[in-house]
């Protein structure tokens, strides 16, 4: 593996750092908006379909510009869910007809894309979901176009919610004979069908849009996203994307923390003694700059995994599992480096710590993904 970035991956990151500065300085409800000007939201879309064509790692390392830019920790987790969990599965596993009905729109973010899984019923655990994918007439839902699909459920915690124009929506395939649990993906647009509620009282990632969405509707049968049945093998797929990079712009959020933290330490005199000669406060500086590079390292690795065509559902789990467990330690040390001045909301420490902790449930917990890399051991 050689992460040493040439000079157009330099550049990439330079501009998406510039780009995530001027999207903070534009209202909340704008930014995603601001994104897709600056193709933010297409960079590992192929040039064919209008996107970047970077690869995972220099995508990677062009959204951990973006966070260290743009303090907003909802609106990049949205972008995130748009290209890593929708348009990268589209991209891999999409027919050459649904590539090209959607990855453009979706490259330039004309288009705001999202997952539609988790159930009230069955939380993590998407083989347990009540929705369904189901061929008009009540035959089992067919991958080949023509004829209609009926899609029905009821999902919670969908990202960018009001906003999105598709949904990547998890069901089981009804009519399927096999006993074991049996699954599809459609790709469903925004129509009459498809009711948001909400959004959802978060603590944090407010930016996020996170929301309940009710779906019943009919769409065309060329929507099935791979075979019928294999809708967990094609959700695996977009779980592993999206936790192999969905917190990749929390590496300049970790980094813009840790410098934060350090010029603080620097400045801040108690009794006329400074802070940085206190080890307690030094130490908390080196265990935030060693998190970094753990989890950088991770996430670059689990994109290099996927770049050169692995599966990555292990690398992609210590990835996501690290990074949030990494982020939310680092906000609490950030955060109690400053003492009383780091809880009042004015000086954003608590609203980050609140957003790093979003970040252990979202995409799946840590318990979840602890178990994926114990199985992965065997």
């Amino acid at each position: 593996m050689d992460f040493a970035f040439g000079d157009e991956e330099r550049r990439l990151h330079e501009r998406m750092r510039e780009l995530g500065l001027r999207a903070g300085e534009a209202a909340s409800p704008r930014r995603l908006e601001v994104l897709g000007e600056g193709a933010a939201l297409g960079l590992s879309i192929g040039r064919e379909w209008g996107g970047g064509g970077y690869g995972l790692v220099a995508t990677a390392h062009a959204y951990e510009g973006l966070g260290y830019a743009l303090d907003d920790a909802g609106v990049l987790l949205a972008a995130g869910a748009h290209l890593f969990g929708v348009a990268a599965t589209i991209e891999k596993l999409g027919t050459r007809e649904q590539k090209a009905e959607w990855l453009p729109r979706l490259a330039e973010g004309r288009v705001l894309a999202t997952v539609a899984a988790t159930e009230e019923a069955s939380g993590s655990n998407v083989a347990e979901v009540d929705g369904t994918v189901q061929a008009a007439g009540g035959r089992t839902a067919q991958s080949e176009g023509g004829g209609l699909l009926r899609v029905r459920g009821d999902k919670r915690f969908v990202v960018s919610a009001a906003r999105a124009g598709l949904f990547l929506f998890v069901g089981k395939n009804l009519g399927a004979t096999s006993t074991r649990p049996s699954l599809s993906c459609a790709l469903v647009p925004r129509t009459e069908g498809v009711v948001c509620e909400g959004p959802y009282a978060l603590a944090g990632l407010m930016g996020a849009g996170l929301a309940r969405v009710r779906f019943d509707l009919a769409v065309d049968g060329g929507a099935m996203l791979g075979a019928p049945g294999a809708g967990m093998s094609v959700f695996q797929v977009a779980m592993t994307f999206e936790r192999a990079l969905v917190l990749a712009f929390r590496l300049g959020a970790m980094r813009r923390e840790l410098e934060e933290s350090a010029r603080f330490v620097k400045g801040r005199k108690l009794g006329g003694v400074a802070l940085a000669s206190k080890q307690a406060a030094t130490h908390r500086l080196a265990r935030m700059k060693l998190r970094l590079e753990t989890a950088r390292s991770l996430v670059y690795r689990a994109a290099w995994e996927l770049d050169r065509g692995g599966r990555a559902h292990a690398e992609a789990a210590l990835a996501k599992w690290h990074v949030a467990e990494a982020a939310l330690e680092s906000s609490l040390d950030a955060l109690r480096l400053r003492g009383g001045e780091g809880y009042l909301r004015e000086h954003g420490c608590a609203q980050r710590l609140d957003d790093a902790l979003g970040g252990t449930v979202h995409s799946g917990t840590s318990d979840v993904l602890a178990d994926i890399v114990a199985a992965w051991l065997g």
